[in-house]
C-alpha cells in the first residue's frame, strides 16, 4: 500500500487537531496521523534523543532520490538547512536510528537507518539548489542512507528502545477527536499499559457514539454496511425404507432449510502499546460497534429417525475497509455469515420457527477489560409451527444456528506476528419435544391445536451468544484457540405442556435428547408413522420476551 495517498487534504475535516506537526522535527518523540476514506488514527513514538530522529524538511533535510512506494531502499539526501538540526541524527551514529520520513518518501511513516555514507553521486538537481541555505554559497555534501523496516535487524545495533502508542478508528476524521497521551513514570508498567489501552478504547467508543448521533461531521461515512439475503438448504438426505409386514416401502427424507436476512452497520477501533524497537506489542485492544437486525426462518421436515448435522456452511463473506499503519499495525476485517443445523429425531416431524433479533448500539471489547459491554438485544416476533405424528411416542431435539462473524486479520510490526480475531454472533433456535400417544383427550390450550391423541411438552428457545477467539498466538497478548464470552442472552420462545398427566410425565427433557443425540446417522422408523398433525401454530411477540 502506498502511504502518501492516506494523507489527502480533502479527507481532513479536522486537520487543525492533527497530532502530527510537520513544522516541528521528530527529535526523541513525535506523532504520525493517518486519514483515508476508510479510517483514521495516530501513532506516537518516543525514545532517547539518539534513538529517534528526523529526515524531513522540519529537521533541515532535503531528500532527492526516494521511491514513495517502497519501504526498504537506499536514498540520497542533503542537509538543506543546518540551523534546523540536521546534526541531531549523529548524536550517536546515524545507523541504528529510527527516523521519521517525509510524506513523499517511502511507503511507511518510519524507517530504521542501517547505513549512512558520503554518496558517490554528488549531483543536486537545479530545481533543488535554490532551496539550500548556505551562507558561504558552498554545496552541501550529498549523503546516502539505507532505510529498512526490519526493526530487529541484529546486524544494526539500535541507539535505544523506542516505545509506541497507537489509537485507530474505522471512521475517517475520528482521529481529530482523541489524543494519544501515553502513561509516564510509575504508570508505564505492564499493568499501567493495560489500563491505558482500556482507557483508550473507552474514549474511542465515546467518539464513535458521538459520530452516530451526529455530533461531528455528518458527511463522513460512519460505518460499513452488513447485508445478507439468502435461502439455503443446510441438510437433505434420502434413504430407501423397505416394506415391513403390512407397512409398504417408502423413501424416507430428512431436510433442513434456512431463509436468512441481515441488515446492519459496523465500526471498530483499536488501541495498542509496546515498542517499535524492539518490535513488541505489550498490550492490545479492539472495540467493535454494531447495529444490526438478523432474521431467519428454519424449516425442518423428517420422516426417518436418528441424528443429523449439517456442519457449518458459509452463506456470505465480504470485505470491510481496512485500517493500516504501514509496517506497524494493519487490520483487515471481513464479514462472514455461517449457518448450522443439528437434530435428533424419532418421528414424523415438520417444523418452522423464526430466528429474529435486533442489536442496537452494541459495544464489544476484546480482550474484555474495564469497559462494560453495552447495547440492547431485542428479540423479534416469531412464528412457531410444529406438526408431528400423533400415534407414536417421540422425543426430538432440533437446533439451528445463524452465525454472523466479524473476523479481524491482524499483522503487526512488519508481519512479525499475525493472527485473526473472530467475533461470532451465534443466534440460535432450539426445539425440545416429547410427545406421547395417549387415549385420553387433551386439554385445549390457546394458540395450539394439539389433537386428542397427543400429549406432552414442547419447549422452543432462542438466544444470542457472542464469543471472541483467535486463530494464532499474538505476541504474549492472547493464545491460539483461546475463547472468551462477551455477551449471552437466551429466551424461552414457546413452552407448553398439554394433554394427559401421563403424557406430561413422559417428558423427560434434555436427558432423553442427549441419549438420542448419540445415535449414529439416520435410519428407517421401526413402526408405521401416522401423518403429521398440528401440535403448535402460534405467533410469539418479541416484546413479551424482553
Amino acid at each position: 500500500m502506498v502511504f502518501s495517498p492516506l494523507l489527502v487534504a480533502a479527507l481532513l475535516p479536522l486537520a487543525a487537531k492533527a497530532a502530527n506537526d510537520w513544522s516541528k522535527p521528530c527529535f526523541g518523540e513525535c506523532n504520525w496521523d493517518i486519514t483515508s476514506g476508510t479510517g483514521s488514527g495516530t501513532v506516537r513514538i518516543a525514545g532517547p534523543q539518539a534513538a529517534v530522529s528526523d529526515i524531513t524538511p522540519a529537521a533541515g533535510w532535503m531528500i532527492m532520490d526516494c521511491d514513495p512506494n517502497t519501504a526498504d531502499q537506499d536514498i540520497r539526501l542533503v542537509c538543506q538547512d543546518p540551523s534546523k538540526g540536521c546534526d541531531h541524527i549523529y548524536q550517536n551514529n546515524a545507523a541504528g536510528t529510527l527516523v521519521r520520513l517525509p510524506k513523499d518518501c517511502g511507503s511507511t511513516p518510519f524507517a530504521l537507518v542501517t547505513r549512512e555514507w558520503v554518496h558517490q553521486d554528488q549531483s543536486i538537481p537545479a530545481s533543488k539548489r535554490s532551496q539550500i541555505v548556505r551562507r558561504d554559497g558552498s554545496q552541501p555534501v550529498v549523503k546516502g542512507m539505507s532505510l529498512a523496516t526490519s526493526f530487529d535487524d541484529p546486524s544494526v545495533p539500535a541507539n535505544g528502545n523506542v516505545s509506541l502508542f497507537l489509537m485507530g478508528s474505522s471512521i475517517p476524521g475520528a482521529a481529530g477527536n482523541f489524543t494519544v497521551e501515553p502513561p509516564t513514570g510509575a504508570s508505564a508498567t505492564k499493568r499501567g499499559l493495560g489500563s491505558w489501552v482500556d482507557d483508550a478504547l473507552g474514549k474511542l467508543a465515546q467518539v464513535h457514539e458521538d459520530f452516530s448521533i451526529g455530533n461531528f461531521n455528518k458527511n463522513i461515512s460512519k460505518s460499513s454496511a452488513l447485508n445478507l439475503d439468502k435461502s439455503i438448504n443446510l441438510f437433505d438426505k434420502k434413504i430407501d425404507c423397505p416394506q415391513q409386514g403390512n407397512i409398504p416401502g417408502f423413501t424416507g427424507e430428512a431436510k433442513v432449510d434456512l431463509d436468512a436476512k441481515a441488515n446492519g452497520n459496523v465500526n471498530y477501533g483499536v488501541a495498542a502499546a509496546g515498542s517499535i524497537i524492539p518490535p513488541q506489542l505489550s498490550e492490545f485492544g479492539l472495540f467493535v460497534g454494531l447495529d444490526t437486525t438478523i432474521t431467519g426462518t428454519l424449516g425442518i421436515g423428517a420422516n426417518i429417525t436418528g441424528s443429523l448435522t449439517s456442519g457449518q456452511i458459509q452463506l456470505l463473506t465480504i470485505g470491510i475497509p481496512e485500517l493500516d499503519f504501514p509496517k506497524i499495525l494493519a487490520i483487515g476485517p471481513t464479514f462472514n455469515v455461517n449457518a448450522e443445523a443439528t437434530a435428533s429425531i424419532d418421528a414424523n416431524i415438520d417444523m418452522d420457527v423464526d430466528i429474529a433479533y435486533t442489536i442496537s448500539g452494541m459495544q464489544l471489547f476484546f480482550p474484555p477489560g474495564s469497559n462494560s459491554q453495552a447495547g440492547k438485544f431485542t428479540p423479534g416476533d416469531s412464528n412457531v409451527k410444529l406438526a408431528a405424528s400423533p400415534n407414536v411416542t417421540t422425543h426430538g431435539q432440533v437446533a439451528a444456528h445463524l452465525i454472523p462473524q466479524l473476523a479481524f486479520g491482524l499483522s503487526a510490526l512488519g508481519g512479525k506476528t499475525q493472527a485473526t480475531i473472530s467475533l461470532n454472533l451465534d443466534a440460535d433456535a432450539a426445539l425440545d419435544l416429547s410427545l406421547t400417544a395417549a387415549a385420553e383427550a387433551s386439554t385445549s390450550t390457546s394458540g395450539n391445536n394439539a389433537t386428542a391423541s397427543v400429549g406432552g411438552c414442547v419447549d422452543i428457545s432462542t438466544g444470542l451468544n457472542v464469543n471472541a477467539g483467535a486463530n494464532a498466538d499474538f505476541f504474549s497478548l492472547f493464545k491460539k484457540d483461546a475463547s472468551v464470552s462477551l455477551f449471552q442472552k437466551n429466551f424461552d420462545l414457546f413452552k407448553k405442556c398439554f394433554g394427559s398427566s401421563t403424557a406430561r410425565r413422559a417428558y423427560t427433557g434434555r436427558a432423553a435428547h442427549a441419549k438420542l443425540a448419540r445415535a449414529d446417522g439416520l435410519s428407517c422408523p421401526s413402526s408405521a408413522l401416522g401423518a403429521a398433525e398440528s401440535v403448535v401454530d402460534e405467533k410469539v411477540s418479541g416484546s413479551s420476551l424482553v
